[in-house]
């Protein structure tokens, strides 16, 4: 299957033709692929010659649509694995990453071209996203270009992290039948084999992993064996203590019944890599662990950074997490798992996806890299960040779930009959009693004397107004509570949870006075962007001239970009006067995943860095709720802008 000779739009064609459990029809083919239903037929033609020695085909019924058979149903299996479907950019970055990360020689770009079925042009800018992505991230693994051949840097170490993360970061945990999975390099075979070994010996010394942590011991063990049988060993460290006795005897184990099912030998250097994949990942005993055992069961920096990580949470934005008990022990674990030498944190989200579900706990999250950076001399990886932020999350449910003065106060207003409201109330109170306070529950009638005085939210089952009060706003919702019910609540939680923690201070708009405004904007990069637009602010004095460089820092490593529309960027350096840019884009520009029209840049003094979760809150519901791409003047966004803050 290899060897099938089909151009890139044949490639896509036979995949989406395959993959569908019903047929399509040339017309939708030549939409989906830009061109016409005769090259379709034309392409069809080529690729059931191309098939013909594997006894399957697309057929087609007229004036229905092509679908495809084959003899052997195996076969489709063997046409869907990633390595020869190379469909999209961030298909032939992965390939060219895992070619790269076995190769012992540098690889030909003319080579590569033609085995991906694309140009020269599009083969350097897959090279310059790779490079940007694996040497700035991850294993920052050096990417050498010369002579029309290029080649990852000869470190072992960096090689198999990168596998690892290659692999991981598609795993199906569904079950095993995936393409990812079924990639040359591990063998299914052999992956199966490992993946049924190593639970016998860690189940044997009680030791419970996470989901994450066992799948990159599975795929540590293989790769090991893999590069060691190819001649490709770790360079040789010292010796180190293995401190965790059960991890040490487990490690032991599995290594010899690997060594003897396997036929080969793992050094002592690489025994201690397995060992420390298998202590990091080992899950503490949570009966053992209090306020008065902490002190006991994790180490004093451990207990250092988590505590001055609260400290900070309390003194930059006046939330106190301290009481939280379960909290203090999970963030005290998350810690000691990022401070062990071996560790991944791999997600099958997008990482927008998370800030955008998570926008206030990323918030938090950023000051622990901000600690972290003085106590260990480095920053934390864009996902070890979030993963600190799901963390927060829960201590931000606990905290409003002990005070309920900040949860907004919430009228339900429904026509129907009283007892189904009395239900929708408490459908809405299973579902969210920790983030509101329903304060009234009333028929729709009594708006026009109710009053909006004291309620933040209203609950509406009609469609009609049923206040216009400055602060109080109104989410439909009918009888039945449904999901997307849900979802709208949802909405209004995660962009308005933190506006009443702050109710002394005046309303973030106030910055639009003397904003300092850019139109027809355009920028080369995003960096170019950030650079540009971060000096407007150091230039007018508000903030130094580190505000840049901190600015520069958190987009490489955590991009401000979730949504399209409007961009709200900002960074912590403490600012003389609390300002704000904001950039027209004379076009919108892609930045990350999103197409941006407006660039809001932002710098704070310290008391008033709690405005960051009403500008983002304000932000997000604007881009939510209106086409910022089609606002084209300043005072079109302004009037916008001043509706949301």
């Amino acid at each position: 299957m290899a060897a099938l000779n089909l151009t890139l739009r044949q490639r896509k064609l036979l995949h989406t033709v395959q993959s569908r459990n019903r047929m399509i029809t040339g017309q939708e083919l030549g939409a989906m692929l830009n061109t016409t239903p005769r090259t379709i037929r034309s392409d069809v033609v080529t690729i059931n010659h191309e098939l013909e020695p594997y006894h399957a085909r697309i057929d087609s019924i007229r004036s229905k649509g092509y679908f495809f058979t084959a003899e052997d149903p195996g076969i489709i299996r063997e046409i869907n694995r990633i390595e020869t479907a190379f469909f999209t950019r961030e298909d032939r970055i992965r390939a060219l990453a895992l070619k790269l990360c076995i190769a012992d020689e540098p690889l030909n770009t003319y080579d590569l071209e033609d085995e991906m079925f694309v140009s020269h042009t599009t083969l350097e800018k897959d090279i310059r996203q790779l490079r940007l992505r694996y040497m700035m991230n991850g294993p920052c693994i050096r990417l050498v270009s010369e002579h029309n051949t290029i080649s990852f840097e000869q470190d072992e170490e960096k090689r198999r992290s990168l596998l690892i993360d290659l692999f991981m970061e598609h795993w199906n945990y569904n079950g095993r039948g995936n393409a990812v999975y079924e990639m040359s390099f591990l063998g299914t075979e052999l992956l199966d084999q490992i993946i049924d070994v190593i639970p016998q010996h860690l189940n044997r010394h009680g030791i419970l992993m996470e989901d994450a942590n066992i799948v990159e011991l599975n795929l540590a063990c293989t790769i090991m064996y893999r590069r060691i049988t190819s001649g490709h060993l770790l360079p040789e460290t010292e010796s180190i203590r293995h401190e965790d006795a059960d991890a040490d005897q487990a490690s032991r184990e599995l290594l010899d019944h690997l060594e003897a099912m396997l036929g080969f030998q793992v050094p002592p250097h690489e025994r201690d890599r397995i060992y420390l994949l298998i202590a990091s990942g080992h899950i503490m005993d949570a009966g053992k662990l209090s306020f008065d055992t902490a002190g006991r069961e994790f180490s004093p920096e451990v207990l250092r950074l988590a505590d001055a990580y609260l400290g900070a949470i309390r003194d930059t934005y006046g939330l106190d997490f301290t009481k939280d008990e379960d909290f203090y022990i999970t963030l005290l674990q998350d810690i000691r798992y990022l401070l062990n030498p071996v560790h991944h944190l791999v997600s099958q989200s997008r990482p927008e996806q998370v800030k955008q579900h998570l926008p206030v706990e990323t918030e938090l999250a950023w000051l622990l890299d901000e600690i972290w950076l003085r106590e260990e001399g480095c920053h934390l990886s864009e996902w070890e960040l979030l993963h600190i932020a799901h963390c927060t999350g829960g201590a931000l449910e606990f905290f409003l779930h002990h005070h309920p003065e900040y949860k907004p106060r919430t009228a339900i207003f429904c026509h129907q009959h009283m007892s189904i409201a009395w239900a929708i109330k408490r459908r809405i109170l299973g579902a969210f009693d920790n983030y509101l306070n329903v304060t009234a529950l009333l028929p729709v009638n009594a708006k026009s004397f109710y009053d909006f005085e004291n309620t933040d939210l209203v609950l509406s089952t009609v469609h009609k107004t049923i206040t216009s009060l400055p602060g109080t706003d109104v989410v439909e919702i009918s009888p039945y509570v449904t999901p997307s019910d849900i979802r709208s609540i949802e909405a209004y939680i995660q962009e308005n949870i933190t506006l009443r923690f702050y109710p002394r201070m005046p309303s973030p708009a106030v910055l639009l006075d003397d904003a300092l405004w850019k139109e027809n904007c355009e920028f080369s990069t995003v960096f170019s962007a950030v650079e540009q637009l971060s000096s407007v602010l150091v230039e007018a004095g508000a903030v130094g001239p580190a505000y840049m460089q901190a600015l520069l820092h958190r987009e490489s490593l955590c991009s401000n970009a979730i949504q399209s529309g409007a961009l709200f960027q900002f960074a912590l350096t403490p600012a003389v006067q609390s300002r704000l840019c904001v950039a027209v884009l004379k076009h919108r520009m892609t930045w990350k995943n999103c197409r941006i029209r407006m660039i809001l840049t932002a710098c704070f003094r310290p008391q008033d860095r709690p405005w960051i979760f009403r500008i983002k809150s304000a932000i997000s519901r604007m881009n939510r709720l209106e086409d910022i791409g089609s606002l084209r003047t300043v005072k079109e966004l302004e009037a916008k802008l001043r509706t949301y803050l």
